[in-house]
């Protein structure tokens, strides 16, 4: 749940910069595959984090690194909370 919000703010901004056509080419994915992710349709994985990521650095002109570990920090708080939820 937090990587999807981290994941739907990153695009909102990138959408923001350059407008909604140019965000989903950069990406490589369809209007639906943004919708499912806002919508939390389904889990995301390291790898399109990276993908979005790697985009929201050339656009917004910040640290891919940095924008990278704030989603994997997510990544792990939701790992962590579904063990516990099923413990």
């Amino acid at each position: 749940m937090k990587l999807n919000l981290y994941i739907n703010n990153l695009i909102r901004r990138i959408e923001k910069k350059i407008g909604k056509k140019d965000t989903l080419d950069l990406l490589g994915v369809t209007r639906k595959t943004v919708f499912c992710w806002k919508a939390n349709k389904y889990d995301l994985s390291v790898d399109q984090l990276e993908q979005v990521c790697m985009v929201a650095s050339e656009v917004l002109d910040e640290d891919m690194r940095l924008l990278f570990m704030d989603g994997l920090i997510r990544l792990m708080e939701d790992t962590m909370k579904k063990v516990k939820d099923n413990a």
